[in-house]
């Protein structure tokens, strides 16, 4: 049972992070909220589940959650520690057993929105500095899907609700090109399945896909499977033969295999892959009655074209708009957290071509705020940086609640088994 004489915890997104900090935090007896919009935790996964996580099962859970499954339920079988899974694996023999699992399963409250958090006695530009704002609870707006608002109180709140979903946009700078706000609805920003569920969307399609990182390799590798489907790569960089860095003896053999694969696509001359490289969208135009685009270029290739299909694996960027009453300092660069923003950068994170089996928490005070026991974990705490890991926010969870129970030397996770032990 939660121990009522410890702080009321909010957790905001039940994602990987977010169940695993639920677990963490209800494990030690904390009274727990968790808070998700969608109708089932973790539904974000499912988004990418055709899609092979390149890091082995093990870094990927925590031997805290392995321990719950398997003293729940006997007949759970723990992935093999080095299993590469799919998203739909992951999400199916892990995430969704966690999410059921007794002590996640109580406190989640599904198809809740968090509209808002603040201070009940402090506004946004009032107290700084001031610590007396601790003693004040936060306030959480909430709204179900069936429209009922509803006001919470918490004395912690973890923000986990990741950025998947907020994409970038393709215009020039950054900011939306001219027609993309109107024909947003019918460009993918996620990672469609090309070859299973979505095959015939692109099958015999004139497909544009935009973006210089793993996830448009991914979707062009598989667009060049399919038959009678032609496929143009825009990228911003001048990297005409190689799109895609390739590290020096990549230490995950799969990041690598689609790195080569996908270069290889680009530098083959009258192959299923046109790349346009150092180039930029200027405009589109999306016209419902054809169910086609027209798109405007500039750069080394200034023209216009007709595509069926527009695929922007551009990215995707933190949205801080929940917290905009709460004293964030937000780093000018990434748009995360500060404190965790500088050491990202610093040691080239924040976008620099860093292998991401490199990166480590920095910390718990890094992960603090100047709004005290308000705490941004999992991918929304690296804003727009693409090399979050989730080994990295369990190391998170372990760090964000040392300093919640005011233990320092507290790591749950160094008393359980290691995984495949």
């Amino acid at each position: 049972m939660p121990d009522d004489s410890l702080p009321r915890i909010a957790i905001l997104g039940a994602g990987p992070i977010g169940l695993e900090a639920t677990l963490y935090a209800r494990y030690l007896g904390y009274p727990v909220e968790l808070i998700e919009r969608a109708a089932s935790p973790a539904a974000n996964v499912l988004q990418w589940g055709h899609v092979e996580l390149f890091t082995p099962f093990a870094m990927n859970a925590s031997p805290l959650g392995v321990a719950a499954l398997q003293a729940q339920d006997a007949t759970w079988l723990v992935p093999p520690a080095d299993a590469v899974l799919s998203g739909s694996e992951f999400h199916q023999r892990y995430v969704l057993p966690l999410a059921k699992s007794d002590l996640v399963n109580a406190p989640l409250q599904i198809e809740t929105e968090v509209i808002a958090v603040g201070r009940r006695d402090w506004l946004k530009h009032e107290g700084v500095g001031n610590p007396l704002r601790r003693e004040s609870p936060f306030v959480l707006s909430l709204r179900t899907a069936a429209g009922i608002d509803r006001v919470m109180e918490a004395d912690v709140v973890i923000d986990c609700t990741g950025t998947f979903g907020n994409h970038n946009w393709l215009g020039q700078g950054g900011i939306p090109a001219p027609g993309e706000t109107d024909a947003a609805q019918a460009i993918e920003y996620g990672l469609p399945d090309v070859l299973g569920s979505d095959k015939a969307r692109y099958e015999g399609k004139r497909t544009l896909v935009v973006g210089a990182g793993y996830s448009a390799a991914t979707t062009v590798t598989q667009l060049a499977k399919l038959p009678d489907a032609q496929a143009t790569w825009l990228i911003r960089s001048k990297a005409e033969v190689c799109p895609i860095g390739r590290l020096p003896s990549d230490r995950l053999a799969g990041r690598d295999g689609l790195a080569a694969e996908a270069n290889n696509l680009a530098a083959t001359p009258g192959g299923p892959i046109t790349l346009f490289a150092n180039t930029s969208v200027t405009a589109i135009t999306y016209r419902p009655v054809t169910d086609d685009f027209e798109v405007s270029f500039a750069g080394a290739q200034v023209c216009e074209a007709v595509f069926d299909r527009i695929v922007a694996n551009v990215g995707y960027r933190a949205d801080s708009r929940i917290y905009s009453e709460l004293q964030v300092h937000e780093c000018y660069a990434t748009g995360g957290p500060m404190k965790l923003a500088s050491q990202l950068l610093g040691c080239g994170a924040g976008g620099g071509p860093v292998d991401c089996l490199d990166q480590v928490s920095h910390g718990p005070q890094s992960l603090m705020n100047p709004e005290p026991d308000f705490y941004i974990l999992g991918s929304k705490s690296y804003g727009r940086g693409s090399q979050f890991l989730l080994s990295v926010g369990l190391e998170q969870i372990r760090d964000v609640f040392t300093m919640i129970g005011d233990r320092e030397d507290l790591d749950i996770y160094a008393t359980m088994p290691g995984i495949g032990e």
